[in-house]
């Protein structure tokens, strides 16, 4: 089988894994270079063992002077920079897998398909009703993919419960959950003198863009608060944030403000491949997600991740992420720095505590995350539907 993946601009390390496990299958990947994929490639460490193809915005390609129009009017007037057609070069492949309803790129599968006939699935990570629909282009796009494509893959019931409100019929929706790597994911020893932390330090993790959405205003807040407070006086707490992209600045001035610039470690983006290590090194993982108008969490697999790492985990009721952490996180309100203090607090003084939520957590990456399970559920639906399409 030869399978056309189209991520976009999302073409990530920990999202591929299961790709590359595909029996049989011959993975091209459809790239887009920007912003969001240069802060991607900082964390790839090693390429993929499939080969990648480039797809380009209007602001990248094309007549020079359409080009350079687009760049003005996408810095002057927040003009949204468009994909340029590559339907055409999807002919050939037995099986188009696309991502979101909303995307350029799915637009130009549904086109490929329109033209050579192959199936298409589209992987639906988004999990708010009507979402991206203040563009008429791209609510057009959306009932267009949500009416012609052949089957609608979810990671959450959250966002099951979205396409069946925006009326999909349910029978092309099939919920697979991710995995990780559990054996690579796994409890161990970390290197906290490589992130200049020492053996004694009560080690708070922080994984993800530096985004407010992401919470991490928040959590500095919440280190504020704990490094004030009497009763950890014996406990030398420590932030280390992996993470990179737009925000960094703020973070910085946020840290300076507070005054608690000692106790903060800024690691940067770090290659995939150094994540387990980076778990490790944890007494606590936080993913202190808000949500807002256009974006809730959507699964965080970062907290699979810690879980698999044996890492206590504290998170927020925000999107998908109670039903991906269940019983092995404490969960907290989110744009909420005191329920978050408070929580990390009861784990410093309760080791009992951590070591609960450390086997919980291990049991439920094993039981429910599987990399092998998400490879074999992918392998099993794409037979599908070629066999439906034979």
């Amino acid at each position: 089988m030869k399978l056309a993946l189209l991520k976009g601009n999302r073409f990530n390390p920990w999202h591929l894994k299961a790709f590359q496990m595909l029996d049989g299958t011959e993975v091209v990947a459809f790239r887009a270079d920007s912003e969001i994929q240069r802060y991607f490639r900082e964390r790839e460490g090693t390429q993929p063992a499939f080969n990648t193809e480039p797809i380009f915005f209007d602001t990248q390609a094309g007549p020079w002077p359409a080009r350079l129009k687009n760049r003005l009017a996408a810095r002057c007037f927040h003009r949204e920079p468009k994909i340029l057609p590559f339907h055409d070069r999807l002919r050939g492949f037995d099986l188009v897998q696309t991502w979101e309803l909303f995307t350029d790129w799915s637009a130009q599968a549904l086109e490929a398909k329109r033209r050579h006939g192959m199936p298409l699935s589209v992987m639906v990570w988004d999990n708010i009703p009507f979402n991206m629909e203040r563009n008429p282009r791209r609510r057009a796009m959306k009932e267009k993919v949500a009416t012609a494509a052949d089957c609608f893959i979810v990671h959450t019931e959250r966002s099951r419960r979205m396409l069946d409100l925006e009326g999909v019929d349910s029978a092309r929706v099939v919920r697979i959950a991710p995995g990780v790597d559990t054996e690579r994911f796994s409890p161990g020893s970390g290197h906290r003198a490589a992130f200049g932390l020492e053996e004694e330090d009560f080690v708070i993790l922080f994984v993800g863009w530096l985004l407010p959405r992401k919470g991490i205003d928040f959590l500095l807040l919440a280190l504020r608060e704990l490094l004030h407070d009497p009763a950890l006086c014996k406990h030398r707490v420590r932030l280390l944030m992996v993470g990179s992209g737009p925000g960094r600045d703020r973070v910085e001035q946020l840290v300076r403000r507070l005054g608690i610039g000692a106790a903060c470690r800024f690691a940067g983006a770090l290659p995939y491949d150094r994540m387990p290590e980076v778990f490790r090194s944890a007494d606590a993982f936080v993913l202190p997600s808000i949500a807002t108008p256009e974006w809730q969490e959507q699964f965080g697999m970062s907290l699979i991740e810690a879980m698999a790492c044996g890492v206590p985990v504290v998170s927020t009721h925000s999107g998908a992420i109670p039903e991906i952490a269940g019983e092995a996180a404490v969960l907290c309100q989110p744009n909420d720095f005191v329920s978050l203090f408070e929580a990390l607090r009861a784990l410093i003084l309760q080791p009992g505590r951590r070591e609960e939520l450390a086997g919980l957590g291990r049991a439920r990456a094993l039981e429910r995350f599987g990399l092998e399970d998400y490879a074999a559920a992918l392998s099993s639906l794409y037979a599908d539907l070629l066999n439906g399409h034979g």
